[in-house]
């Protein structure tokens, strides 16, 4: 895929707009959040970006969702006059059928909730992190300093990436250490920014 932006070698580019501290931990990009830290944090570290997905990437699990949860209002009467689905069970065995299917659609919106709100991407003063789960129980955790940054690049992909402004932003390292990516991440023009700005300033 062509890349949208690259980070110029001269380093002839504008400097990014001034960071304000914001404090919205459950937006998809927070400036200087307060109040938000991480493990290894170093003394002296500040966070300048803490991003997630855009939400709109999230919107088809969020259809299923309520799919799941208006099914059995709408599908089960209308199998019923038909003649493919009996409605004269036993009570006690409706209800365990109803909080089965319940407890199955709020699992599903839970997983996927969580994996939404955990997987984030950090960028502090002193390095890029990026904090994956991978499933509920497996974490893997990212990070490289600016220093070792050579390059950066973003992309977006799309007509929903276009009009809602977010796409992939691509950290290249130095050496054998594995490439940073932020996935869907929202306004990543202004994160190549504030990144090279950094990398300015090393």
């Amino acid at each position: 895929m062509p890349v949208v932006y690259q980070s110029p070698k001269d380093k002839t580019y504008e400097p990014p707009p001034r960071l304000a501290p914001q404090t919205s931990v459950m937006s998809s990009y927070v400036v200087q959040p307060s109040r938000v830290y991480f493990a290894t944090q170093a003394p002296g570290e500040r966070i300048l970006l803490f991003l997630r997905k855009h939400p709109i990437t999230q919107l088809p699990w969020i259809i299923g969702a309520l799919v799941l949860i208006s099914a059995p209002l709408l599908i089960l009467p209308a199998l019923s006059s038909i003649d493919l689905f009996p409605l004269d069970l036993p009570l006690a065995y409706s209800l365990i059928l109803i909080v089965f299917w319940y407890l199955m659609t709020f699992s599903y919106i839970f997983v996927n909730f969580i994996l939404w709100y955990y997987n984030i991407n950090i960028v502090t003063n002193m390095r890029i992190v990026d904090i994956d789960f991978l499933y509920l129980l497996v974490q893997e955790v990212t990070a490289t300093r600016i220093g070792q940054v050579e390059d950066i690049t973003y992309q977006r992909t799309g007509l929903f990436a276009a009009l809602f402004d977010y796409g992939d932003v691509v950290v290249q390292t130095a050496g054998e250490q594995v490439n940073i990516e932020f996935l869907a991440t929202p306004r990543p023009k202004d994160t190549v920014r504030i990144i090279i700005d950094l990398m300015g300033k090393v």
